[in-house]
């Protein structure tokens, strides 16, 4: 598609070879949904697709532009393999959200973006940005899980964190957990790197292993710590109670 595409209705797209959009999707009229199978490769080169449904990228997706991503009747969107691009991607819809494969594993991402609505699953094992990433919804991991960001962006969960998979956290920027952190399905383990700060306000983490916070970490709320060998290797601040359940050692 050489410009825009418009239309109240139903797209699927076949085809092995490439699949590209050059201009806006559904910048007039929004598609009733969008997908891409399964084999080759999908462009989003137009800055946006807005649907009313799901959206569905079945193929290894690349951004050539800063992108939107809307579903206005909480439809699905669905990364069924690996998305890169020096771009920023900002995905806005009350339904499901769901990275199946790594995000920004060749060419990273320049920021990352999930509204307050739904649900996001980060299921690829990693996600790379050079800026801020932030979840604004309930996340939940699908796999061992690395989030990096190369320039000091901001790695933000705005809501609750689940996943009985291992966390690693690497940036100079803030890491912050403003929802409970593993409340149903505990995580795996929690790592943060030495550089930046970790913003703790949303009451507990839990993990089923270990917690290590190399950077220094900041209390916004009473909070719990809750795992096996938890370690504060760097200082910890902030007007609030803090609770230290570790059947394992605890570092200070």
């Amino acid at each position: 598609f050489g410009n825009t595409l418009n239309g109240a209705y139903t797209l699927a797209v076949n085809t092995s070879g490439a699949t590209t959009f050059t201009g806006a999707v559904g910048g007039t009229t929004a598609l009733t949904s969008l997908t891409t199978d399964a084999g080759g490769t999908v462009a989003i080169n137009g800055g946006a697709v807005t649907t009313t449904g799901a959206q569905s990228y079945g193929e290894a997706a690349t951004l050539g532009a800063n992108t939107v991503l809307s579903s206005s009747n909480s439809g699905d969107i669905t990364f069924g393999s690996t998305l890169n691009g020096a771009y920023t991607l900002a995905v806005n819809t009350a339904g499901a959200t769901t990275f199946t494969g790594a995000v920004g594993g060749t060419t990273a991402l320049t920021s990352l973006t999930t509204n307050a609505g739904g649900t996001v699953a980060i299921n690829g094992g990693a996600i790379t940005t050079t800026g801020a990433q932030s979840y604004g919804e309930a996340a939940t991991l699908g796999a061992n899980t690395t989030l990096t960001s190369t320039g000091a962006g901001n790695i933000t969960f705005g809501s609750t964190l689940n996943g009985a998979y291992t966390l690693a956290v690497n940036t100079a920027g803030i890491t912050a957990f403003n929802g409970e952190v593993g409340g149903t399905t505990a995580l795996a383990s929690i790592t943060t790197d030495a550089l930046g700060s970790v913003s703790m306000t949303g009451g507990r983490i839990k993990t089923s292993g270990a917690q290590t916070y190399n950077d220094a970490v900041n209390l916004g709320a009473a909070t719990t710590l809750q795992g096996v060998n938890v370690a504060l290797m760097s200082t910890v601040d902030g007007a609030q109670a803090l609770t230290l359940s570790d059947s394992g050692t605890t570092v200070l």
